[in-house]
């Protein structure tokens, strides 16, 4: 089926044009058409310089060259008959910018090296466990080289969060990106600043811009981007938040991902 096929008018109603193309598209009805919801999550966000959202709690580190992954947990439990998270699946890119996804046994604190390198890793998320139903530790995802850590699936103080939290991303090879919606949310009455940042890397030595830019304080803020914004493959995705005190602060975006 093609895009001619659904009604796009841009209504809002319920079950109206807009509404029936973005299930069509996660639905997969649409060709050489998906989606991707990337949402984070920063417990300590600073007043100093910018952080990326995600569980780091820093500017996130991003990947110069491809690397194998290592897989391990806080907590012995996370292992192949354990109680808790059994396997691990890893959501990035190839050295090619392509996707490339692989599923690792858990093996406790003992690291577990993929078979595929990563240039970019964006997601992983615990796909079986034991009868906890969860991760037991935090599982951190790093570089076989450098240590370096890329993704981490935490565990709060009664339960894992099952996944990764990390408002990154980047467009695989073969594909653009268009940004429908953004939302940010803050812990605490604080003023806080947040930006959308993109580096093309199908250009040498790129800079980092800001695509989106967003203030405020307080609960939960969230826009439908009908003005929408455009990002080419290879393009690196990272958004950011500034406070003037010490918060916590949520926040994603959400994409239509078109074949080229």
């Amino acid at each position: 089926m093609s895009c001619t096929n659904v009604n796009t008018t841009g209504s809002t109603v319920p079950g109206s044009a807009e509404i029936d193309f973005f299930l069509a598209v996660a639905k997969g009805d649409l060709t050489n058409y998906s989606n991707v919801s990337k949402f984070g999550y920063n417990p300590t966000v600073g007043s100093s310089n910018y952080e990326s959202i995600w569980e780091g709690s820093n500017a996130y580190p991003w990947m110069s060259t491809d690397d194998q992954l290592e897989v391990l947990s806080s907590d012995a439990n996370d292992t192949s008959a354990g109680t808790g998270a059994r396997t691990v699946e890893l959501q990035g890119l190839d050295s090619s910018w392509n996707l490339l996804t692989e599923t690792v046994t858990m093996n406790g604190t003992s690291a577990v090296t993929t078979t595929g390198s990563f240039l970019r890793i964006f997601r992983a998320r615990v796909v079986t466990a034991g009868t906890s139903l969860r991760n037991e530790g935090t599982i951190t995802i790093r570089d076989q080289d450098t240590s370096t850590t890329r993704a981490l699936i935490t565990n709060g103080a009664t339960d894992g969060n099952g996944q990764t939290l990390m408002a990154v991303y980047t467009i695989p090879a073969g594909k653009t990106g268009y940004i429908i919606n953004i939302n940010i949310s803050s812990q605490k009455d604080q003023e806080q600043t947040y930006r959308l940042m993109s580096r093309d890397n199908t250009v040498a030595n790129a800079a980092w811009n800001v695509k989106e830019f967003l203030t405020g304080r307080g609960g939960f803020s969230d826009w439908r981007k009908y003005a929408i914004n455009k990002a080419t493959e290879k393009t690196d995705l990272d958004f950011q938040v500034i406070s003037n005190s010490t918060s916590a602060a949520a926040g994603g975006f959400e994409l239509i991902l078109i074949d080229n």
